[in-house]
């Protein structure tokens, strides 16, 4: 009979599985290293780039905000012009209203009345004048009331005074414009 000795063999197989398994262990801890390390340097291709973004997004914000503050600078220029057109439109439309308003006046007033001052603020108008007796006040005021452009004519006052050696009266009239 012949003898053959096995335990060589199972040894010889137990050192080989050994060695695989050891193989397979270290290639293992090999293999995680690597996606260990290519996860670092992703995330740190990653953490470079979002940085180089938000620099980028910064100096953006700074430009916009120039462009903004310039901006707000030519809006509130804008709204000063726009201001100064408006006050040039009132006074040309009120430019024109006076002189309808001094040109009626002159059409409407009666010989013996002489106007000393003429006041208009917004649409109230205050004559301060001298007539001759209270029948030509009252007849200029009828001839206003009657203006397309002077309305509500109140007497506000009358008092008698000499000059000359005549008997004048003084009146203060206030009366609206439509201008």
């Amino acid at each position: 009979m012949i003898e053959i000795n096995l335990l060589p063999v199972r040894a010889a197989r137990r050192k080989e599985t050994l060695r695989f398994q050891i193989s397979i262990f270290i290639l293992t801890l090999l293999l995680i290293f690597v996606v260990i390390v290519y996860l670092k340097w992703n995330i740190n291709q990653r953490e470079q780039y979002l940085d180089t973004q938000l620099r980028l997004v910064k100096e953006e914000i700074i430009k916009l905000n120039k462009v903004v503050g310039e901006i707000d600078r030519l809006k509130k220029r804008k709204a000063k012009l726009q201001k100064k057109l408006s006050v040039i439109k009132d006074l040309e439309k009120g430019r024109l209203s006076a002189v309808y308003i001094l040109d009626e006046l002159s059409q409407k007033i009666p010989e013996k009345v002489w106007i000393e001052t003429l006041d208009k603020k917004g649409k109230s108008v205050k004559i301060v004048g001298v007539a001759l007796d209270n029948e030509t006040i009252a007849n200029f005021m009828t001839m206003l009331e009657r203006s397309r452009y002077f309305g509500r004519v109140e007497l506000e006052v009358t008092e008698q005074f000499k000059r000359g050696g005549l008997k004048l009266k003084k009146f203060s009239l206030r009366c609206s414009t439509s201008l």
